[in-house]
């Protein structure tokens, strides 16, 4: 007998069972598991042809794989993501959209992403997929801005220049090209150039960045892709009850015991390193902190339901004199799920944290909560501040996804009084009025105040920050003032007035990152007027929290700053003295 022909399914329903699937995907009871069951049994047969459609199935296989409710879920959507490689290549022949350019920068297996990327993370990206990532030559033909040409002389010979300066013809994609000496791309031979050539590694990256040119990572295959990237997990959090929600009391859950933070060895934290690359990289998002992260000072943190939180601190070169910024990535299951960024200042730890789309319906909560208690607990913040921008100041992601009310509820308050008097008003009509939603008008008045959560339930009548400006500004007036202006000299000049004021005897021993750190800070601490009457032991104590700055662990500095109450005295005083420059 002949063999019967499946008769392929309508789109419609398709896209039904996905709809289906994802009105399912956070109950886990009984009857919801078979019918997720299901739904994943017929979907996995599917022939689906909509873009729309298969980016939605790709991000509800991301979510169930996140929250899977048995072993038997995790092995089925496991299955189909591997296999997803080959959807995409199905759907490439039957739509002839062979460039994926309905599911560019979606971050699927065997689409692609296109975005200028940061020097760092090019040279990165550039390593590890060298076949796969190369100027987008489309894209920088009809870009106004793109120009390679704008710092190639400083790379090449004399001679060579005669080629860029005086050939009408010149092109530079053929030229890369035929001089690449056996390297794959295009962009591998410009990379070689700039590694090759007597620029710092700053210079090389401002000419690279302010080139704005267009790459192109191509993810064919791509262990770096969103369906395909995983960290090892200790053991996998099956969900077999309902999700956990928010707090009901941050502040007492703060107060309480937290679990270990791990400082991993550096070959551990290298894997990590990379992946938090790959996690940005692929979204097309970067945050300074987390390119820069440092393999050697990477900790760990577990606080249960199958939850990660990856700390980074900075790699030497780019740490901020003052501040400690500390880089997050956000796990469950292995899977990312986000990412954070914690500034600490003193007690102060100034929050920015991201649950990527895909996952927000999970227990995003409990992960912010415990990112909080990480902060708190074991770096000592006692002040929590999120910028406007987290809350919907000029995002508009943020104001769709009811961001000020999500930290309103935890206990954030405004920072300016007339917000924060403008949000008492309206949550009075949040909690009375059942069904009441705040209009997009409102959220956006909302949005326009830094909140913030102090430990201390009494101080919630505003909170003064200390201004990292003026602190600026001192130094400026210092450096004019005691220097003419001159920022060599006034750095040298400081240097040398700490090593006699402060026990750093042994300053040339120390190691070049230690050294950098005590340069960068030093015309700050020399602003402090009062230093030479400083006890021994405060002065000693300056001494190590200035040497920690350059220390493998910025978290030690970070502690140093938080017992040194003396140091944290004049740096206040110290900014409130200073006024800013006069506008015209």
């Amino acid at each position: 007998m002949p063999a019967v022909k499946q008769r392929k399914r309508p789109a419609q329903s398709i896209g039904a069972d996905i709809t289906r699937l994802d009105q399912l995907k956070t109950s886990f009871d009984r009857a919801a598991a078979r019918t997720k069951a299901t739904l994943l049994k017929r979907l996995a047969t599917a022939d689906i042809s909509r873009a729309a459609d298969l980016e939605k199935y790709h991000d509800l296989l991301c979510f169930l794989r996140t929250y899977p409710d048995s072993p038997a879920q995790l092995s089925r959507v496991e299955k189909e993501l591997f296999q997803f490689a080959s959807r995409i290549e199905k759907y490439k022949k039957q739509s002839r959209d062979y460039e994926t350019a309905e599911l560019a920068d979606s971050g699927i297996v065997n689409t692609s992403v296109s975005h200028t990327f940061s020097y760092d993370l090019t040279r990165a990206l550039a390593v590890w997929y060298p076949d796969l990532f190369d100027i987008s030559w489309d894209e920088y033909n009809e870009s106004e801005s793109a120009n390679i040409i704008s710092f190639l002389p400083l790379l090449v010979g004399w001679q060579e220049n005669d080629s860029i300066d005086n050939d009408p013809d010149f092109d530079i994609q053929s030229w890369l090209t035929k001089t690449a000496a056996g390297r794959r791309t295009s962009l591998g031979m410009l990379l070689h150039l700039l590694a090759s050539s007597r620029l710092d590694h700053p210079t090389a990256r401002a000419l690279f960045e302010n080139a704005e040119i267009p790459l192109c990572w191509k993810l064919i295959n791509c262990s770096g892709s969103r369906t395909f990237k995983r960290l090892p997990a200790r053991t996998i959090f099956y969900q077999t009850s309902p999700l956990v929600g928010r707090t009901s009391d941050l502040r007492r859950d703060l107060a309480r015991p937290a679990r270990p933070l791990v400082h991993l060895q550096r070959s551990e934290g290298e894997v990590y390193v990379r992946a938090i690359k790959e996690v940005l990289g692929v979204r097309c998002r970067e945050l300074f902190p987390l390119i820069g992260s440092n393999p050697a000072e990477v900790y760990r943190y577990r606080p249960g339901r199958g939850v990660e939180i990856i700390i980074f601190g900075n790699n030497p070169d780019i740490r901020l004199p003052l501040e400690s910024n500390f880089g997050a990535m956000l796990l469950r299951n292995g899977m990312p799920v986000g990412y954070g960024i914690s500034a600490m200042l003193f007690d102060r730890a100034e929050i920015a944290i991201n649950i990527f789309p895909a996952y927000r319906t999970g227990e995003s909560s409990f992960i912010i909560e415990h990112f909080f208690h990480l902060f708190v607990r074991h770096f000592g913040a006692r002040v929590l501040l999120v910028r406007s921008y987290q809350v919907g100041d000029d995002n508009e992601e943020a104001i769709e996804s009811g961001s000020f009310w999500f930290y309103y509820k935890l206990g954030f308050r405004p920072v300016k009084k007339r917000v924060r008097d403008l949000a008492a008003v309206e949550a009075r009509r949040v909690f009375s009025k059942k069904g009441y939603r705040t209009p997009e008008s409102m959220l956006k008045r909302l949005s326009r105040s830094d909140v913030y959560l102090h430990l201390n339930p009494s101080q919630t009548e505003g909170y003064d920050e200390l201004s990292l400006p003026n602190l600026g500004y001192a130094v400026s007036y210092y450096i004019r003032d005691r220097f003419d202006g001159n920022r060599q000299l006034a750095e040298d000049g400081s240097v040398k007035r700490l090593v006699k004021l402060l026990p750093i005897r042994d300053f040339n021993r120390w190691s070049a990152n230690e050294q950098t750190g005590l340069r960068r800070l030093a015309p700050l601490v020399c602003c402090i007027r009062d230093l030479a009457r400083w006890s021994a032991a405060d002065r000693r104590l300056l001494a190590q929290l200035i040497r920690a700055k350059g220390s493998t662990r910025e978290r030690d500095f970070a502690a140093l700053m938080l017992q040194h109450d003396r140091f944290q005295r004049a740096v206040w005083n110290l900014a409130n003295t200073t006024t800013p420059p006069a506008t015209s």
